[in-house]
């Protein structure tokens, strides 16, 4: 994998990290609620829709390979997002 596909994977996976923690923030009364089965299924379908989605944009830029550190940058973004606009949730 030259440079330029390895610096538009990080840019994609950085943005996508901010994307699903953006959509985590919206839906969190319907991911977290009352009901058992109603969790489990939000759940299930956030967790499922969200991977299909980024599979899919790695498969259209590198082939679908996965490397640990594209993990971290997802995970950075995710909570760097939740740490700079936490007032969406709580709000």
């Amino acid at each position: 994998m030259n440079l330029n596909i390895q610096i538009q994977v990080i840019f994609y996976t950085f943005l996508f990290g901010l994307y699903c923690s953006f959509f985590f923030n919206i839906f969190y009364k319907f991911l977290f609620s009352k009901y058992f089965f109603l969790n489990l299924l939000t759940n299930f379908l956030f967790i499922i829709g969200n991977s299909i989605l980024y599979f899919f944009l790695l498969y259209k830029i590198n082939d679908g390979i996965i490397h640990i550190y594209l993990l971290f940058i997802f995970l950075i973004s995710f909570f760097l997002y939740n740490k700079l606009f936490k007032k969406i949730r709580t709000g």
